[in-house]
């Protein structure tokens, strides 16, 4: 009986901690001061244009692969590869630079996709969300006028290249959880990011260096450890309360006790990103506010 009332106290208490913070979460999107993004935003392009058509390929590539019908999705890479190298695909440098480099990413994956592997799926959705970003990057870029030479024009043009490489981020921060690819794409926003301060007006050029500073912040998974150990410690005491406990009662008990052994799991895996969710939403919004005052 102590064994079982020690569980689940400390049950309640993980529990606790995680609404507290999810709590806080949510407060924080409702002020504004982030924009809850677990994708990037649906795409809208005409439906010829060769960033949608491999966009699309790309969607029917993802469904085909949880068929497990691997042939469709050699098909679909095939045609998503050749629509990224279309040569009308955009009259922006950049874009057209990515669109090469995802071509190449999916004739890598070609090659291996005959043979089975758990990281194929990944694959096929980080090549998808990084066109996703493109799309975006591309539908920004042409609603943009750009026959002036102005500073606010030049310093745009950096900050959408520099929103692009962040997009990409996401992925590899909250999907795949692989630190490293993040922080690289991070990194390539840095570089963005330093060229548009170069060149913009000093209200814009502060700016820029706060987001700067967020950045290195999120690249810095330090910053969030204390904190986190703390919520784990509590999370791993239920976890193997839990275990000890179902030992000794009837099977009925048991099952409910290893589905809160799972969720305990998945608890972990949801703390471990929630503070870097946080912070990644509230940079995308200073994007969106610095892209609408230029």
């Amino acid at each position: 009986m102590k064994k079982t009332l020690m569980g689940l106290i400390l049950l309640t208490i993980a529990f606790a901690i995680l609404f507290s913070i999810s709590s806080n979460a949510v407060s924080d999107d409702n002020s504004g001061s982030a924009q809850m993004v677990s994708t990037p935003s649906p795409v809208s392009v005409e439906a010829n244009h060769p960033l949608a058509m491999a966009h699309q390929k790309l969607d029917h590539a993802k469904e085909n692969y949880s068929k497990g019908d691997i042939d469709a999705v050699q098909q679909d890479l095939e045609a998503a590869s050749k629509w990224l190298k279309d040569p009308r695909l955009s009259n922006n440098t950049k874009a057209k630079d990515e669109a090469v480099i995802l071509a190449n990413e999916i004739q890598a994956l070609q090659e291996e996709i005959s043979h089975p592997s758990d990281e194929h799926e990944g694959t096929i959705a980080r090549i998808w969300h990084r066109t996703t970003a493109l799309v975006q990057h591309e539908i920004q870029h042409v609603k943009k006028s750009w026959s002036d030479t102005s500073t606010a024009n030049k310093t745009m043009k950096h900050l959408l290249d520099a929103k692009l490489h962040f997009t990409y981020a996401e992925h590899d921060l909250f999907v795949a959880h692989n630190r490293e690819k993040a922080n690289k794409e991070i990194s390539r926003t840095i570089i963005f990011l330093d060229e548009a301060e170069k060149v913009a007006i000093p209200r814009i050029r502060e700016q820029i260096a706060t987001i700067k500073n967020d950045m290195q912040i999120l690249t810095d998974s330090r910053i969030y450890a204390s904190e986190q150990e703390k919520i784990m410690s509590v999370l791993m005491d239920a976890s193997q309360s839990i275990q000890e406990v179902s030992q000794g009662v009837a099977l009925p008990v048991q099952s409910k006790l290893q589905t809160l052994a799972i969720e305990i799991g998945s608890l972990k895996n949801e703390i471990g990103t929630l503070e870097s969710r946080q912070q990644y939403n509230a940079i995308l919004e200073k994007f969106r506010k610095l892209n609408n005052e230029l």
